[in-house]
């Protein structure tokens, strides 16, 4: 996992939980600037994590960009037929991924915070299930978000452990899934 230095290691908990739950290469969160012009990846987990953390991009690229903007989940199961795919910042982080799901994260008053990404998962791409499963996971992370931006508000006390209870939900299903062998 490789985090912004700012960034609190809840939400560093939540795409390590993510990818897990996916079966990713990788999972990031990106975060939406106080202006809204840029989106700044801020947590990944899995590969190019160290190189993509840090990097900025205009809201208007790329499809964690058009998640951000349209404010609604988006799956590509093909980025290389997609004009909206970056190329040139994928191949910055060494990895080209052939699939990008990406939601928004939505505050409570339905603003947009950023957007989590996850690259070449390995669940069941026929089913609406993985975006209905982002986008819930997506509005837990903007939770996380708002609590550890503000760590001394009374949101902060419960929701601070939220991303280590999101990883302790997804090891517990994925040794369900796999019969208790894990």
């Amino acid at each position: 996992m490789t985090l912004a230095p700012d960034v609190d290691p809840a939400l560093g908990r939540c795409v390590e939980a993510t990818r897990a739950l996916f079966g990713a290469a990788a999972c990031s969160i990106a975060l939406v600037d106080e202006d809204g012009g840029t989106l700044e990846f801020v947590a990944s987990d899995g590969v190019g994590s160290q190189e993509i953390v840090g990097v900025t991009i205009p809201v208007s690229r790329g499809i964690a960009g058009w998640a951000a903007m349209s404010g609604q989940p988006i799956a590509v199961r093909d980025v290389q037929s997609d004009a909206r795919f970056a190329r040139d910042v994928a191949e910055s982080t060494h990895y080209v991924p052939d699939a990008i799901y990406a939601a928004p994260m939505l505050d409570a008053q339905g603003e947009v915070l950023g957007v989590a990404s996850v690259l070449d998962p390995t669940v069941d791409e026929t089913s609406d299930w993985t975006l209905h499963v982002l986008g819930t996971i997506a509005g837990l992370m903007a939770l996380v978000t708002t609590a550890t931006a503000t760590p001394s508000g009374p949101a902060a006390q419960p929701l601070a452990g939220l991303g280590g209870d999101i990883l302790r939900l997804v090891e517990s299903w994925r040794a369900e899934q796999s019969g208790g062998s894990e």
